[in-house]
């Protein structure tokens, strides 16, 4: 489909539309680009990060501890314990699969599978248009990945340049102002570990910094494992629609009547290897996504009490927790939202068989068509490891188990 010139140019083009999903993953040591011979080193930073990140779970702890009943301290410091845990289960996974997610990402940026096509391999005459179509298909997809991408960036960044900097600046004013007997706040929600050492002792340096890689690891592990599945998800779309394409134009006047049995059957070709990559991809997530699901069980129910507390009492946690909330959302929505696409897009293959001009063909061209139906009928969902899919319908769910949640902490609060 693509010549030499036109991959290298795909490639380079691909690839500067997900960059920041490469710089992010690159931060936390994961290379998720090309080979390296550094890989094995590489892989030191993301052991650093999730080392620091296990010791700075102690002060969320410790806070806990230290609240005494206190449920909005509590409810807060269980939300940023629980990101770090999540993040560091999905930095640990991606770290020991990372030849998986680098080879399926390269197939991505190269369009792999749509060079393989056969048709344009053939004189056909609907080549250039077939061509032209699908390169808009996968713009499209790419445009809105692209979007996706920037805005969980943009949502995360934003909470973790909330979390330090105003701990940071607030830490800062108070030591400068002589606060008597003050208890300097961590980059993420959880108690000093050496508070008795002061504020002059390097001690408190580490806190922080232990603090900070902590902060880091929740937000770029996130950012991560998020930005990988929507581009593999988004490309997997891509994929259906352009296949939903080849069987819709079967009977065109630029397809040659005697060559359009072959056709389809490289449909058939393209559509076995499409299934493929699919549940690759799916077999990549399946185990791993329960993390995500069991996080956002908890998570939203945690969020929705501290904005509800927090519009009576703190702002700054009010703001704080629509930014965590949007970063959320954005997250899961990444998840279940494009997994819903993705089975409405392999429920419209029956259809775009249907809808070509059948009723004129051969009795073997309607056969292969009917093949094709059949094995389309088969329901197919992006699963979450064996009890659950990636669907609108698990979303809303995990927002009612949330919303339970949140009643409940209102009323232990309240009580």
């Amino acid at each position: 489909m693509y010549s030499s010139t036109e991959i290298k140019e795909l490639r380079t083009r691909n690839y500067w539309q997900k960059r920041e999903l490469q710089r992010v993953a690159c931060t936390i040591g994961l290379n998720l680009n090309t080979k390296t011979k550094l890989k094995g080193w590489w892989r030191i930073i993301t052991v650093f990060f999730i080392a620091t990140s296990c010791v700075a779970l102690y002060p969320h702890l410790l806070m806990i501890k230290h609240a005494q009943g206190d449920i909005p301290l509590i409810a807060e410091t269980s939300t940023t314990a629980l990101q770090t845990t999540t993040a560091l289960i999905k930095m640990a996974y991606m770290m020991l699969t990372q030849h998986k997610f680098r080879k399926l990402l390269q197939k991505v940026e190269t369009h792999e599978l749509l060079q393989d096509i056969e048709i344009f391999k053939t004189d056909m005459p609907i080549k250039a248009s077939l061509k032209k179509e699908i390169i808009a298909i996968m713009d499209n997809n790419w445009k809105e990945m692209r979007g996706q991408l920037l805005f969980n960036v943009g949502t995360c960044v934003g909470v973790l340049c909330n979390y330090f900097f105003y701990a940071l600046f607030k830490n800062l004013y108070h030591h400068l102002q002589g606060t008597p007997n003050y208890v300097h706040i961590l980059p993420f929600t959880g108690y000093p570990m050496f508070l008795d050492k002061g504020m002059d002792s390097p001690y408190y340096v580490l806190d922080m910094f232990v603090g900070a890689c902590s902060l880091i690891a929740a937000g770029m592990g996130a950012v991560s494992f998020q930005g990988s599945f929507l581009a593999l998800c988004k490309h997997s779309c891509g994929l259906v629609q352009v296949l939903c394409l080849l069987l819709l134009r079967s009977t065109s006047p630029l397809v040659p009547k005697q060559q359009r049995v072959k056709y389809l059957h490289y449909c058939i070709v393209q559509h076995q290897r499409t299934l493929e990559y699919i549940n690759e991809v799916n077999q990549l997530f399946k185990h791993i996504l329960l993390s995500q699901f069991v996080h956002g069980l908890v998570i939203y129910g945690f969020v929705l009490f501290e904005m509800n507390y927090g519009l009576e009492s703190d702002k700054v946690t009010f703001i704080r927790m629509i930014m965590y909330l949007a970063a959320a959302l954005t997250g899961d929505c990444m998840h279940y939202v494009n997994g819903q696409f993705l089975v409405n897009e392999l429920e419209n293959i029956p259809l775009a068989c249907y809808s070509c001009d059948w009723c004129h063909e051969t009795d073997e061209f309607k056969m292969i068509l009917k093949m094709i139906i059949m094995r389309s009928n088969k329901t197919f969902c992006l699963e979450i490891s064996w009890f659950a899919v990636m669907s609108l319908a698990t979303l809303m769910g995990v927002f009612k188990a949330s919303g339970s949640y949140f009643v409940l902490l209102r009323d232990m609060n309240e009580s």
